[in-house]
């Protein structure tokens, strides 16, 4: 009997160990339970302890995204949860396969993410290609990229609903037809709704890329006739239909039958986004052609310099560091203007001989507004530029930093406690931002865990 005893004695810690891992850890089921008390108490025990794991944190993380998601009482609340998620739906498949059983915008905007991320087939998305409501019925014109659907693809991209459009648009990107180019152009020249013209444009560049070598032949009248079309969008566009009109400019044909032409003309009299937008297209996709960087790398290295903040900042961050490039950023380092400055110094930690100089005036810049530190952090443009430093020195992996950034968890402001957890993310250390996933809002919750979700990929 004592020798049963001592056995049983024994085998109970083993048993409740077995029945845990069985059931979750109380972290865990926690998470799933919506305890926030109790889960917040879990995570900052193993904190202590040194015991939770990226992995583990993710998990805690796909646990309250569900449950957020799944809790969601009205379609408001379920499509920001949703939109919150967006970049880590792939993670939470299944509860969004759950809501989109909802007839609802919000099941529809589930529906579409899972099309689009390669969850749901086609086949079940076409079941609602005529389906009364716009929002259902655009989750289906998104598969209209087969051959055989040209005709009601085209016929998707002019229909009333600018949801229907936005997805025939994607779709055409799929689809690679060239015979898609001419409808997409005039919806870049005239749809009513700004953001489609781009996305019109975007579509019009992935035909391009997608065209094989004989198709590139066969399309160079097109071509050249297009990139004269262009010009028109150009003068007529804002800054953000610039950008993708430059785009198109550098796409194959375009850029062989007179879209190099417009680019050169555009870097080397003009200013401003669209000039800046052209000299990036420039150095990312004509490597090969030196009169054309010269003059892209001039027109950038003097907007570092003498450009307004925004020019200053954009061309930042199309720029190559090197050459007067690299030249100009060293002179922007010693601006007076920490907007520009910070992520001037960003720039620099890539830049091996100064690398060293431009952490230490991160580092000092970072640590404004740190607890322990002498004086008070009342200015909060200063506070601003700090975060943003410690931003820059995280990416670098610069860990001396880190409980600088956790200290920002503990914030008052939603924006700020993001902030924090997308910078230990790059730092290599999402789990530190857990406790966030016990927050009072639930968009801090959501957030954070699907920055814990996708740093668990790398």
């Amino acid at each position: 009997m004592r020798r049963s005893a001592r056995i049983l004695s024994f085998s109970l810690p083993v048993l409740a160990l077995v029945a845990d891992a069985a059931c979750g850890s109380p972290a865990l089921r926690a998470a799933e339970q919506g305890d926030s008390a109790k889960l917040r108490a879990e995570i900052a025990e193993k904190h202590e302890r040194g015991k939770l794991s990226n992995d583990e944190a993710a998990d805690l993380a796909r646990a309250v995204a569900e449950r957020e998601i799944a809790t969601a009482t009205d379609e408001a609340t379920a499509l920001a949860r949703l939109r919150e998620t967006r970049a880590c739906a792939a993670e939470l498949d299944d509860a969004l396969g759950e809501r989109m059983k909802k007839r609802d915008g919000a099941g529809a905007e589930a529906a579409l993410s899972r099309l689009e991320d390669g969850k749901l087939g086609d086949g079940d998305a076409r079941a609602w290609l005529d389906d009364a409501d716009d929002r259902w019925r655009a989750v289906g014109a998104r598969t209209l990229h087969r051959e055989e659907d040209r005709a009601r693809r085209q016929a998707a991209i002019l229909d009333p609903s600018a949801r229907v459009r936005r997805s025939a648009i994607r779709a055409a990107a799929t689809a690679k037809d060239a015979s898609d180019l001419d409808l997409l152009f005039e919806t870049a020249r005239v749809d009513p709704e700004l953001m489609l013209r781009n996305e019109a444009l975007r579509s019009m560049s992935a035909i391009l890329r997608g065209l094989d070598d004989k198709a590139r032949d066969k399309a160079r009248p097109k071509a050249a006739e297009l990139a004269v079309k262009l010009r028109d969008l150009w003068t007529a566009g804002d800054d953000a239909l610039k950008e993708d009109v430059a785009v198109a400019w550098g796409l194959a044909p375009v850029f062989e039958n007179g879209g190099r032409e417009a680019l050169r003309v555009a870097v080397a009299n003009e200013k401003g986004p669209g000039a800046i937008a052209a000299a990036g297209v420039v150095m990312r996709s004509a490597s090969k052609d030196p009169e054309l960087m010269t003059s892209a790398s001039a027109l950038l290295a003097r907007t570092i310099v003498d450009g307004s903040r925004r020019d200053r900042l954009h061309a930042l961050a199309v720029a190559r560091a090197e050459g007067p490039v690299l030249d100009a950023i060293r002179k922007a380092a010693q601006d007076d203007d920490r907007e520009v400055k910070v992520p001037v110094l960003a720039r620099l930690l890539d830049s091996k001989p100064d690398r060293d100089a431009a952490r230490r005036e991160l580092v000092a810049i970072a640590g404004y507004g740190v607890q322990g530190s002498s004086g008070k952090a009342d200015d909060p443009r200063a506070l601003e530029h700090a975060i943003r430093a410690r931003h820059a020195l995280a990416a670098a992996g610069e860990l001396r930093i880190q409980a600088w950034i956790e200290q920002e968890l503990a914030a008052s402001e939603a924006q700020r406690k993001t902030s924090a957890a997308s910078a230990l993310a790059a730092l290599g250390r999402p789990a530190r931002a857990a406790l966030l996933l016990a927050d009072p809002d639930p968009s801090v919750r959501t957030r954070v865990a699907c920055t814990l979700m996708t740093a668990s990929r790398r």
